[in-house]
């Protein structure tokens, strides 16, 4: 298959329509579930699905190390070409690379204006700037609205979606009366997008919790697939 093709096959293209678009430039959106469920494999496919369109993705981690993020990418970049049999994979893998920059913040709490710096290093390095940011591990549980409207303000100055991944509590979900969890639902009203990942039998589904006040349909049909751990149609 050829990659034009992959791309409008992708199941991201389920995700977009689900959303109204997708999440949209100036937009924050959270991807939470427990540790382990696939937050950072869900996210580096969103990504992935960018970096496919010669889009640039600046992915910041707060959790894992740099060269587990960079393993995560290999990964699912693989399980795509194979899925799809991908020609020229390995041509269209070092060109989606080159529009990638992965940072890691292992200091907190973080300056922003360190954030700052190391997005415009991004847009100087690439002379051009991030499509899409990725946030992974962000510490929702120590952070303020102040913050969150830092990240805000960055979206909408930059014209960047900004994708956030939550943990939420292992043994108990705390969830409020709109069904979101916390820590998130602190932030509910700065968040444009929130999506739970609920682990079942065999899948983990992405539970829609939150989305544009314009987007018709409130349900995302699609899972996340243990095996591959790529994002998935899925039709219940």
């Amino acid at each position: 298959m050829i990659k034009e093709k992959l791309i409008k096959r992708s199941p991201i293209r389920v995700f977009e329509s689900t959303l109204a678009g997708g999440l949209g430039a100036g937009n924050l959106g959270v991807i939470a579930g427990r540790k382990g469920v696939g937050k950072t494999a869900g996210l580096v496919h969103i990504a992935t699905d960018k970096l496919m369109q010669n889009q640039n993705v600046l992915h910041i981690s707060f959790a894992d190390d740099p060269k587990h993020i960079v393993t995560w990418y290999e990964q699912v970049f693989r399980e795509m070409a194979s899925a799809c049999k991908l020609e020229n994979a390995m041509e269209v893998h070092d060109d989606i690379i080159r529009h990638r920059l992965i940072l890691h913040f292992k200091q907190k709490p973080v300056n922003f204006k360190d954030i700052r710096n190391s997005i415009k290093h991004f847009e100087d390095g690439l002379d051009q700037k991030p499509n899409m940011i990725i946030v992974d591990g962000f510490p929702f549980e120590q952070a303020t609205l102040e913050e969150l409207a830092q990240w805000k303000t960055l979206a909408e100055e930059k014209k960047v979606a900004i994708w956030f991944s939550a943990t939420l509590h292992r043994d108990k979900l705390d969830i409020d009366d709109k069904g979101i969890p916390a820590p998130v639902n602190r932030f509910s009203d700065i968040l444009q997008v929130i999506i739970m990942l609920k682990p079942m039998q065999d899948y983990t589904e992405f539970d829609l919790l939150k989305t544009h006040a314009h987007a018709k349909e409130k349900r995302l049909y699609l899972k996340l697939d243990p095996k591959t751990m790529l994002i998935a149609n899925h039709r219940v």
